[in-house]
């Protein structure tokens, strides 16, 4: 035991390694003799685990401030004005600090991520064993290690040129400042070429996902596969690019005008069909060769739940890592985990000892694309959105569209519910231990869709749109919402199908902006969703609901509500946080108001608890989500006779409609849509790397040095 703690010491201080240059803000390289620490496979692998220890944080700053509160399906709960970070998320209405801590965290870490795995390479590279194994030709511990490694550095630059575009780029350890003195600022298209090819040697000696004790918790070959395919289609995209860089002989497809003010470009390459080619051949190794990874079909619980786009994220919720899973971001119960606090189900509980404790909810959806993009009878709807928070003290709330946190802050995310746990974790926020799924079956292959779209293979594209698509509707829907719906689709409409349906599918999961960017699709989407909340709130103002035309659902400024119990009043059997609402289910049903929506309620584990509240203040009844009622109506008069009480809806949106409406990427406002400006989505390169670089690192995009 005790050498086992001092060879993981020593690993922890090899990891340390890095260039004592500010311009990575690392510690000074450690006299500790690395070949001593690679002494086996299983000492590299501890050194590894101390890198994937600062990968469960890498990505997750940005990820809350910008990713996951920045598409047209995905946004803040807060007031505009009340925090800093709306800045960069709305395309930089103002200048904005450029030592911003989550961003200058953000370029830190990567940098820090990607030296540590280039000392890693260099001193495996060094090894015979794994000389030795490299030659056999097949995936052992040794080629596994490695290709982790590589896997990870070039996770990292994905990261920094989707935040920063150009960056400085190494693919060798940096031991001495006098290696950084000539690093400047590298083409993404260097970046991105490098990386594939580093990739592309590395996968054939990795495990797949199943093989060798590889689960998704580690990189695996299935997971470089798709993180090849990931690169090669960000490569193919469209992206802001500098108008005072150099970038060779690359040319270039571009929308708009250039920007003269901030010196910016909204383009792609105009060979981008190569790299698409490339992304579709790596996706397509990952469904043909997932390993133990898949696509969730069907539902394995039994009669009641009905819903295989819901289990996948039950399994994170039970802390088993899901099938459907390429790479999860693993973490541990009772250590600090953003993980359903800011990306699932809100809660109104206190920091401890609460039924959930508090979840402050930072991602949020968009009322334009609940009511308007999902189909009624979409099974992910419900699954992916709530319309009930977690009171924190084991019952139900109406979530709140005035700005602010917990309830309120608009409709939710509903992935990930504490109270949908299969052991619940009362004791603190923020400590659940459920894993962060980065990357899933359905997303690769609704990408592997659009690369195949893209470079005429249509019959793949609809094949896997068909796949993931087939799943969020019932068998007796699968002719009109499926078939029908997929069969006429060619050319640009397949394009813009398979873009929705990742929106659909995706929404909340932090992908949606992205996209967005790399379609070409940036400033038009988000004309369309300002255009579609100002006509949902002004027709809330004038009629008092408004009918979104693409889906004929309805929001009304009011619905009604009252609190029952649903176990004595309706159905002993009905468990709301784990039901599926029946497909036929129609108003008249007296069930209706408890089941539609489903997959809400409180947890059944909270017995002793919910014994102590009055009876029918557990779950709510709500009728007039999807309808209009008068309020001065006779439906409206027979609820409220029945113990309903008016309640306010979409009228709160009404009473703060700036935050629904103008404030929606108020960097890019409809005179730049109009004359074709480019989308500012860029972060700053923060002061330290610039003051440190001699002149060689540059600002872009605008945005200030100093």
């Amino acid at each position: 035991m005790k050498k086992y703690i001092y060879i993981i010491a020593i690993a922890l201080i090899v990891v340390g390694t890095a260039c004592e240059d500010e311009f990575l803000d690392a510690p000074a390289p450690s006299s500790v003799d690395e070949d001593f620490v690679f002494a086996s496979a299983e000492d590299a692998q501890k050194v590894m685990a101390g890198i994937y220890e600062i990968w469960y944080d890498l990505d997750r700053l940005l990820y809350y401030e910008t990713e996951v509160v920045g598409s047209d399906s995905e946004r803040h709960p807060e007031n505009y004005a009340s925090q800093g970070r709306h800045i960069p998320e709305g395309l930089f209405a103002s200048e904005f600090n450029i030592n911003d801590g989550n961003s200058a965290t953000t370029w830190k870490e990567c940098y820090t991520v990607i030296n540590r795995c280039n000392i890693m390479i260099e001193a495996i590279e060094e090894k015979d064993e794994y000389q030795q194994a490299l030659a056999k030709g097949s995936p052992s511990a040794w080629t596994q290690i490695y290709g982790e490694a590589v896997a990870a550095r070039a996770t990292c630059y994905k990261l920094l040129v989707r935040y920063y575009g150009d960056v400085p780029y190494f693919d060798y350890a940096i031991k001495t400042t006098a290696q950084t003195d000539t690093l400047g600022l590298s083409s993404r298209d260097l970046v991105y070429d490098n990386e594939i090819a580093a990739l592309k040697k590395v996968v054939p000696m990795m495990y797949r996902l199943g093989e060798g004790g590889i689960n998704a918790e580690r990189f695996s070959g299935t997971y470089v596969d798709a993180l090849i395919g990931r690169l090669a289609f960000d490569a193919a995209g469209y992206q802001l690019r500098r108008t005072d860089f150099d970038y060779g002989n690359v040319t270039f497809n571009q929308i708009g005008i250039d920007n003269s003010t901030w010196q910016a470009k909204y383009v792609r390459r105009s060979d981008w069909q190569s790299y698409m080619q490339t992304a579709k051949e790596h996706y397509l190794n990952v469904v043909n060769n997932p390993g133990s990874a898949r696509l969730i079909e069907s539902d394995d619980r039994g009669a009641g739940f009905d819903n295989p786009f819901q289990r996948n994220f039950q399994y994170l919720m039970d802390l088993e890592i899901s099938p459907e899973s390429i790479y999860e971001s693993g973490y541990t119960r009772g250590f600090n985990s953003d993980f359903p606090y800011s990306f699932g189900r809100p809660s109104g509980g206190g920091g401890s000892n609460a039924y959930p404790p508090k979840n402050y909810g930072q991602a949020r959806i968009y009322a334009s694309f609940y009511y308007g993009d999902y189909q009624p009878n979409d099974r992910r709807r419900d699954v992916t959105a709530c319309i009930t928070a977690n009171s924190g003290a084991a019952s139900e709330r109406l979530i709140n569209f005035e700005p602010g946190s917990r309830e309120k802050g608009g409709l939710a995310m509903n992935k990930l519910d504490e109270s949908r746990f299969e052991d619940p974790f009362t004791d603190a926020q923020r400590k659940s231990g459920c894993n962060w799924q980065q990357l899933r079956m359905a997303d690769v292959m609704l990408d592997l869709a659009y690369a195949s779209a893209a470079t005429g293979d249509e019959a793949t594209a609809k094949t896997y749109l068909t796949k993931v698509r087939s799943r969020a509707f019932w068998p007796s829907d699968q002719a009109e919402m499926v078939d029908g719906y997929i069969g006429g689709l060619s050319g640009q409409s397949l394009l813009d199908a398979i873009a929705f349906e990742r929106k659909l599918e995706l929404a909340g999961e932090g992908k949606t902006r992205w996209d967005m960017t790399l379609y070409g699709q940036m400033p038009e989407r988000i004309k369309s969703l300002r255009d579609r909340q100002i006509a949902m709130v002004e027709g809330l103002k004038s009629d008092g609901f408004y009918t979104f035309p693409e889906t004929g659902m309805t929001i009304s400024n009011f619905v009604w509500t009252k609190y029952v119990n649903n176990k004595d009043d309706f159905d002993t059997s009905i468990n709301l946080l784990t039901t599926q609402t029946p497909q036929n289910i129609t108003i008249d049903d007296p069930a209706y108001p408890v089941l539609v929506p489903g997959w809400r309620g409180t947890s059944d584990l909270w017995t002793d608890y919910i014994s102590t509240l009055e009876s029918d203040k557990v779950n709510l009844a709500i009728r007039g989500l999807y309808e209009y009622i008068d309020p001065d109506g006779p439906v409206a008069a027979a609820l409220e006779a029945d113990g309903y009480e008016m309640t306010p809806w979409g009228a709160n949106m009404v009473a703060n409609e700036s935050q629904y409406t103008s404030d929606i990427f108020k960097g890019y406002p409809d005179s730049y849509y109009q004359a074709g400006e480019p989308p500012r989505y860029m972060r700053a390169i923060p002061f330290e790397t610039l003051s440190k670089s001699k002149g060689l690192i540059t600002q872009g995009y605008g945005h200030a040095s100093e």
